[in-house]
């Protein structure tokens, strides 16, 4: 496990090549066509979403497909990604509405660990987590900032999206005051995998804060009483291509709206 305080995730060669010869502008233009063909099937439904006129916040940005989209639709967006590799891709080009925040969202403040799994391609450019779970052999440790939500005191949200592989629970806490007082809808990747509790009590954790469950399937939004988690566990055991053939969708993504 690397553990030097200075180290970051490097660049692969191909990675060097596409950010220094392409223009980012172009790079992101490319990235975000792509999710909206072959990505996850909630970019697509955001419009239906997002309350009108306000604000959004984007943790776990990544390289900032949502945060792009979200541009769209928000008159502000607050995009979240401690990575210091990710978010100079994240940085490279953003849109004026934008706000970049290079800390992790957690349920206190100071500095953490942020734990960057290492796979045979390379570390991770997308599972990377507070989430002490995540440390497995190689992977490579990253002393980044911690602060919670609520410290930022932001106002205006409409839409929260959360993507930090097993560390809802923790952002979820820091962000108690925010979500009370804004009452916007929620979009969090929940798996039951990241954090070893069922998806029913992982459900059940957000709907504590007065909030309503759905799930998008085939572009309709479904209440939770509809999702079955014995066959989402069966399609999740199975590979994309096998999902594909058999017409399968693994789903992780769960929508929640204020009651």
């Amino acid at each position: 496990m690397a553990t030097d305080p200075a180290w970051t995730p490097p660049l692969s060669l191909g990675e060097w090549l596409k950010y220094t010869l392409v223009p980012p502008r172009l790079n992101m233009w490319r990235l975000v066509r792509k999710h909206l063909r072959k990505g996850e099937p909630e970019l697509r439904f955001l419009p239906q979403m997002v309350p009108p006129g306000r604000n959004a916040i984007d943790v776990g940005a990544n390289k900032g497909v949502y945060s792009h989209l979200l541009a769209r639709l928000c008159p502000q967006v607050e995009a979240f990604e401690p990575s210091p590799k990710i978010y100079r891709l994240l940085t490279g080009y953003l849109p004026a509405n934008v706000t970049p925040h290079q800390v992790a969202l957690s349920d206190q403040a100071g500095t953490a660990e942020l734990i960057v799994p290492l796979h045979s391609s390379g570390y991770s450019n997308q599972t990377a987590s507070l989430n002490p779970r995540k440390r497995s052999a190689g992977a490579g440790i990253v002393n980044v900032i911690q602060r919670t939500l609520d410290s930022y005191g932001f106002t205006n949200v409409g839409f929260i999206k959360i993507d930090v592989e097993g560390f809802e629970e923790a952002v979820l806490a820091g962000a108690r005051d925010t979500i009370a007082r804004e009452r916007p809808v929620l979009q969090i990747e929940l798996e039951e995998q990241h954090t070893g509790k069922t998806i029913e009590d992982l459900i059940a954790g957000v709907c504590a804060h007065r909030m309503e469950a759905f799930f998008l399937q085939d572009g309709v939004l479904h209440p939770i009483a509809a999702f079955d988690p014995a066959a989402n566990r069966a399609a999740f055991r199975e590979s994309s291509s096998e999902r594909r053939r058999l017409g399968l969708r693994y789903i992780n993504n769960f929508i929640f709206k204020p009651l």
